[in-house]
């Protein structure tokens, strides 16, 4: 158990420092592998679910799982956003993290329900991290996409960075 914890661990620091470097969507390339991985499965899926009950109960907004959804995911990413922006002393990024979980789980479970892809770690030079590999081999990032969201702002949005992905499928 402790193996698996410092390997989520050292994923958790390789995603916090990509985010922090700004990376959340890449094409396949050379220097990156993808190795599907059923626990990260289970735990965006239930990461997704966290989102949309916090959707419903906070905001009063139902998250369907559908491709139009990512534009109500973007308003409640505005709104937290917004608040990040305005909170002194700021969130911490564990706690951002907990948010950009949930949330981009549920972009990336909507992505995989409806266009196909799997879960799991991508490796990108010395760095592992979860994230989701399409079915034409594009990896992304969702997670780090909606960290950036919440504190960096609209440059960020996420309905935007739903679309690119359609394209690329």
């Amino acid at each position: 158990m402790k193996t698996i914890a410092k390997r989520f661990l050292l994923a958790l620091i390789a995603l916090m420092a990509c985010v922090r470097g700004g990376v959340a969507l890449a094409e396949t390339s050379s220097g990156q592998t993808f190795s599907p991985d059923a626990k990260i499965q289970k735990i965006a899926e239930a990461y997704s679910l966290d989102a949309v009950d916090f959707s419903a109960k906070q905001f009063g907004i139902k998250l369907d799982w559908s491709d139009a959804s990512i534009a109500s995911v973007e308003k409640v990413l505005a709104q937290m956003s917004s608040s990040y922006v305005s909170t002194s002393p700021k969130p911490t990024d564990e706690q951002v993290m907990s948010f950009a979980k949930a949330y981009g789980s549920y972009v990336g479970e909507v992505y995989r329900r409806n266009h196909g892809g799997e879960w799991g770690m991508v490796t990108l030079g010395e760095s592992r991290f979860p994230g989701l590999r399409t079915t034409a081999g594009s990896s992304f990032w969702p997670w780090g996409r909606v960290f950036n969201r919440i504190t960096k702002g609209t440059e960020d949005n996420i309905a935007d960075y739903y679309a690119a992905l359609l394209k690329k499928k």
